[in-house]
């Protein structure tokens, strides 16, 4: 068989299987980043409470790192892990207010400590959304109120942590 005609059919299987490969992980991709999903199952949004302290003690020191220049943009990166911090505080949040559905809709009365937990993370939920909206204040008071929302956030978070059984 000749080498030429051997290579002209190798180009377009070799094109094939790369597209067909570049199909699979642009596909793959987005599966695994999506974003938690909330449960009133009490195990789960108190591990979405404590991933969310985790990544939000990353992000306020990647943030106190962050230059007061202006004109050096944020590490995408670290507007990520504020993203995610978010959304981990409302996914266990609207997972707690599942739980609290539940037991109003068993005629069950409402459980103290979970509302007390509740209004908690209910409150860390808005600070920890100030990292990503405030983006477009000066530098130096971005950074100050970024850093003020999000420890208090975390301390919250903390505190219905220990609060939760």
């Amino acid at each position: 068989m000749d080498n030429s005609l051997m290579r002209s059919r190798t180009v377009p299987i070799l094109a094939a299987l790369l597209g067909v490969a570049i199909l699979f992980l642009t596909w793959v991709g987005p599966v695994q980043s999506q974003d938690p999903t909330a449960s009133r199952n009490p195990a789960i949004y108190k591990t979405q409470l404590r991933e969310a302290v985790t990544l939000g003690r990353k992000t306020l020191k990647e943030i106190e790192a962050i230059p007061n220049d202006d004109s050096i943009p944020i590490d995408p990166k670290v507007l990520n892990d504020a993203r995610s911090t978010y959304v981990l505080v409302r996914a266990a949040r609207h997972g707690m207010e599942l739980q609290r559905e539940y037991n109003s809709d068993r005629g069950r009365y409402s459980d103290p400590i979970l509302e007390l937990a509740f209004k908690r993370v209910d409150h860390a939920w808005d600070l920890s959304r100030v990292p990503i909206d405030y983006q477009g204040l000066p530098r130096n008071q971005y950074i100050s109120r970024a850093i003020r929302d999000l420890s208090d956030a975390i301390r919250l978070i903390d505190q219905a942590l220990i609060i939760l059984p």
